[in-house]
């Protein structure tokens, strides 16, 4: 499958640096079995020049840079690189890197692996090889081949074209109601919740065909409500929605091969970091030859209880 890999940067060089320095380590970056394109957002406190610095500066082979004109807020960014890169330039999957994940020497390997079994299946939506299983090596490397659902952040993970043809309508009408014509940060969150609650009374679709079909102890929507003041309404909180709608699952292996690092951000702070179960993320710089020939779906953890995922 033709592959892109689409980078993320606003500001902080420090970051960018270090995601591109662990993915240059990645063979099939070096080797061109991927094509790397690098997303810089534009306006105030972008430090575009910085960036492409470091770019120049890492020797990591890449295809194109691709900086806005203007700010784009995270939004628009994420939404218009998938379609500049699947809907226009025809590729077969893309990869998505933030600017604050660190990723492992197997880290596309692995994820690349993982979507090649996964496209076997009509109801699996996106895949990732990164999670929050705590633990050293010798405690997980018996789990590499387990696979589990996942509500996980969208920090980085991998979309066919296939699955972005079914849910990009939902982010497209997003896109063009809430989006447009204003800072992502001013996006009108009220009238983004009303949109979703319209979209989870439409009631999830089936698929024929070879599915995974995972027991419904095991499926839990993203949302399981939609209150006014809280719920989420970034364009992750989207494409999880419009998965969950399209009946599509998001799965992760249970054992993670990248490190996310990022603590400070639009989002997040040392205290959020913790609260939300970073500071546990285990041990995640595998090996090829420590990678599993194949894999095995996990429902239930080892005392018999259904593993639940929420957004978050």
């Amino acid at each position: 499958m033709r592959t892109a890999v689409a980078t993320f940067g606003f500001g902080r060089p420090d970051h960018f640096k270090r995601m591109l320095s662990a993915l240059g380590q990645c063979p099939e970056v070096l080797n061109g079995e991927v094509e790397l394109y690098h997303y810089l957002d534009g306006g105030v406190g972008s430090e575009q020049d910085a960036l492409r610095e470091v770019i120049q500066a890492s020797g990591v082979p890449f295809n194109s840079i691709v900086a806005r004109s203007d700010n784009f807020g995270v939004g628009r960014q994420l939404i218009s690189a998938r379609r500049e890169l699947l809907d226009d330039q025809g590729f077969d999957r893309m990869v998505l890197v933030e600017d604050d994940i660190e990723v492992g020497p197997t880290y596309l390997t692995a994820l690349l692996r993982l979507s090649d079994w996964a496209e076997t299946y009509s109801d699996v939506g996106t895949v990732q090889v990164w999670n929050v299983e705590p633990g050293d090596r010798s405690a997980l490397l018996p789990h590499l081949h387990e696979v589990e659902l996942t509500n996980r952040h969208f920090v980085t993970y991998c979309l066919t074209k296939r699955v972005w043809d079914i849910i990009k309508p939902v982010l497209y009408d997003y896109e063009a109601r809430y989006l447009h014509g204003r800072p992502y940060g001013q996006r009108p969150h009220y009238r983004i919740r009303w949109f979703m609650r319209r979209c989870l009374k439409k009631g999830r679709k089936r698929h024929e065909g070879v599915a995974l079909n995972p027991p419904q102890e095991a499926v839990h929507t993203p949302f399981p409500t939609v209150p006014w003041r809280t719920a989420p309404t970034s364009q992750d909180a989207i494409t999880s929605l419009a998965m969950y709608m399209a009946g599509l699952h998001r799965l992760t292996t249970r054992v993670s091969h990248a490190h996310y690092f990022g603590e400070t951000g639009v989002h997040c702070t040392p205290e959020v970091y913790d609260l939300m179960g970073f500071n546990d993320q285990g041990w995640w710089q595998w090996e090829v030859e420590n990678l599993p020939p194949e894999y095995a779906m996990r429902y239930q953890s080892d005392d018999g209880r259904w593993l639940r995922s929420v957004y978050r």
